[in-house]
């Protein structure tokens, strides 16, 4: 075993990059098989390669699913830098596959991370192994694609640069500091948040320390964040439709509420729950040690002030990536204190980092997402086959899991929001600017407008009238095709 542990620890780098090519193995065949089997349903994946394929075609982030620029709802720069190797393949699934490399190739700088505050030895490689089976980093990857995935890599690659920038202020890690902050704001608006955080606590850090460079850092950091952030939510209101802000409707209940009704909001099981569901497959120790908890305040504020409030389902989806940058760091120096305490009273160094992989294997079926199969409809080779017979040019209106694999055109619309007649948040109202070839229904679609739609706070009002709507549509198109509840119509 002792031969074992010398090897492991002398090849740890080598070892890790073995790792972390099986994660994206694994994950880029989840990704597709899910992909093929049109279980993507939440609609991002199909509006982001919308946006990025009418990018390549010289409409430039025009997303037509959502009826207006991509801008209007967010300032995502970062998509510019994936477009070079977009315009070799015009697919969702690249999306998916560069996706997951992101999120995989994190575990490099974590390693590093772990490194530098643990010291080399082969813990820092078992920390970067829980990343690659956390279920938290799973729901990112297996739920569509965002931009906002990216960060981690991004993020973490900042914080290494910072721990060598404290050992030793070349030029070199000053402008590379630079170079990543910038990267981590360009991925999404309200990233800026989170690195006006960071920046503050590495600001007063050095006034503690009389760090006369690093205050020099985070000063003009902080200037350029703060400057950054006010010029990215006038980009939005720009290209939004009627300057809309979706802060309005996630917010807008806070003015009329008493303080009552805030705290009543705010203390809820279901808050509780999500903030339970953060830290259970960090085994809880990032409370240990919580100075950069304090990274996750805003992304924490945003979801709990919002109308919906927060709940299990925020950790299941994409928003995880916006609290695992100071979950992370929160737990690697909480773990190195239970850890001497582990070793200390039961005189094993590896028992409590063995517990942890085992607690986050054994929260795989209930916390990540490996139940999609279960929602296979067995009407899979009827979609394929309709979705063959649409050119790849035609104008389509699509149902909810139809979209992602149709949304390489110019064209590509969303049956619900046709069903609403108007945009996400009643923006503006909804509808393509000529009529389109064909319409792509799965009458299963019709659940989610009775149960959802109907109920929705900006969507119920336009419920009504949905189907007489639909009705209209069809009524210029004739039945090509049908199988099970799905149907295709071509223009008449």
């Amino acid at each position: 075993m002792n031969k074992l542990q010398i090897w492991l620890t002398k090849n740890s780098g080598k070892v890790l990059a073995g790792m972390i090519g099986l994660y994206v193995l694994v994950m880029t065949g989840a990704c597709v098989w899910k992909y093929h089997n049109f279980l993507y349903d939440g609609l991002d994946l199909a509006i982001y390669n919308n946006a990025l394929w009418n990018t390549a075609h010289g409409n430039w982030f025009w997303s037509s699913i959502q009826g207006h620029n991509y801008w209007g709802d967010h300032f995502e720069p970062i998509l510019i830098l994936l477009l070079p190797i977009y315009y070799l393949w015009q697919s969702p699934i690249l999306l998916l596959i560069l996706q997951t490399l992101a999120l995989g190739l994190a575990a490099w700088p974590i390693y590093k991370i772990n490194q530098k505050i643990l010291g080399k030895n082969l813990l820092t490689l078992g920390l970067a192994l829980l990343w690659l089976v956390n279920p938290l980093v799973h729901n990112i990857n297996l739920y569509e694609f965002h931009a906002i995935a990216f960060l981690p890599l991004l993020f973490f690659s900042l914080f290494y640069n910072y721990l060598k920038l404290k050992d030793q202020p070349a030029k070199k890690l000053f402008l590379s500091f630079y170079i990543l902050v910038f990267l981590c704001l360009i991925v999404r608006e309200d990233v800026a948040f989170i690195i006006l955080t960071f920046l503050t606590i590495i600001l007063a850090d050095a006034l503690k320390n009389k760090n006369k460079k690093l205050l020099q850092v985070a000063s003009w950091g902080l200037l350029v964040t703060i400057v950054y952030l006010v010029v990215s939510f006038q980009i939005i209101s720009h290209f939004s439709p009627s300057n809309f802000s979706p802060f309005a409707y996630y917010y807008g209940w806070l003015t009329k509420a008493s303080v009552g009704q805030i705290l009543a909001h705010l203390v809820t099981l279901t808050n509780l729950e999500m903030v339970l569901g953060f830290l259970a497959p960090f085994f809880f120790l990032p409370a240990l040690k919580p100075k950069w908890l304090i990274l996750t305040v805003i992304p924490l504020a945003q979801i709990i002030f919002s109308a919906a409030g927060g709940g299990a389902l925020v950790w299941q989806l994409h928003y995880a990536a916006l609290f695992l940058p100071g979950l992370v760091l929160a737990f690697v120096y909480g773990f190195q204190g239970a850890n001497q305490w582990a070793t200390r009273y039961f005189r094993d160094g590896k028992l409590l980092f063995l517990i942890i992989i085992i607690f986050n294997l054994a929260l795989w079926p209930s916390f990540g997402p490996w139940g999609m199969k279960n929602k296979i409809t067995g009407q899979e080779a009827a979609k394929r086959t309709m979705i063959q017979k649409i050119e790849p040019g035609a104008g389509v209106v699509a149902s909810f899991r139809l979209l992602p694999n149709l949304s390489s055109r110019g064209e590509i619309y969303a049956l619900h929001y046709y069903f609403l007649g108007v945009q996400q948040f009643a923006q503006a109202e909804y509808g393509a600017k000529n009529e389109t070839k064909y319409v792509i229904i799965d009458e299963k679609d019709y659940q989610y407008y009775d149960d959802i739609l109907k109920t929705s706070a900006w969507a119920g009002k336009y419920y009504d009238r949905g189907y007489e709507r639909l009705e209209t549509l069809l009524s210029s198109y004739k039945k090509i095709e049908e199988t099970g509840t799905i149907s295709l119509w071509g223009k008449i």
